[in-house]
């Protein structure tokens, strides 16, 4: 019976491990550019999936997105992540798209570069180094100071934000834009799940000490998210 709700202990352990920081993705259909787009279709502007956690205790921002092509393909590209910190103002209304909301952007650059953008209440940017987002294959990966993106009215949580791959080859624009993830509307920031992830290593702290008698003992080690 211990020995059971040992192996059950691991199997929910090695859960927690498998388990992505955020299972809550924004999903957009591959070959969906904009028609007021006439850049590079080689794929790595094309957003397949795109993600924006909020981890409180680091203070962090991790991004996660997915393209239908290889990134560098389009060597003169980039990625904007606008955010709404709690004025955004629909910028893109004259193009169809009042509730893409944001004031400040993020933008990433194919060597991992990028800057940080506030637009209101005063306009500010900070510059990160090359190799701040990780590109792998179709992935572009990135964590950056919370810091660097303060309340505009709103708690960080509660940040809404959009995605948009630009073409700099093309003159200055609407134009520029390739796609929008969602197409037209912010998704939420999700919040790393803190609360959830202590409730479950207490029970699993509690079903270690039902087995602690079993003769059968495993070392395991939890590791955080």
């Amino acid at each position: 019976m211990r020995l059971n709700i040992a192996k059950t202990v691991i199997a929910a352990v090695l859960l927690i491990g498998a388990a992505p920081a955020n299972a809550s993705a924004v999903h957009d259909a591959a070959g969906d550019y904009l028609a007021t787009y006439f850049g590079s279709k080689t794929g790595d502007l094309d957003v397949i999936s795109a993600s924006v956690t909020y981890n409180p205790a680091s203070d962090l921002f991790h991004f996660e997105s997915t393209f239908a092509g290889n990134l560098g393909g389009s060597p003169s590209g980039f990625y904007i992540w606008g955010f709404d910190r709690g004025a955004g103002t629909g910028r893109f209304t004259a193009n169809g798209l009042p509730q893409v909301l944001f004031d400040s952007v993020v933008r990433f650059n194919m060597d991992g570069s990028g800057v940080v953008s506030l637009l209101t209440p005063t306009s500010s940017t900070t510059a990160f180094a090359a190799g701040t987002a990780k590109i792998k294959d179709n992935q572009l990966i990135a964590d950056i100071a919370a810091s660097l993106l303060p309340s505009n009215g709103l708690a960080k949580s509660s940040y809404t934000w959009n995605l948009w791959p630009r073409d700099g080859a093309l003159p200055a624009g609407f134009g520029q834009i390739s796609d929008f993830a969602p197409d037209a509307i912010n998704a939420p920031v999700q919040v790393v799940p803190l609360p959830g992830a202590f409730w479950l290593f207490g029970s699993v702290v509690a079903m270690f000490k039902l087995a602690g008698n079993s003769k059968q003992r495993f070392a395991v080690t939890v590791k955080s998210i």
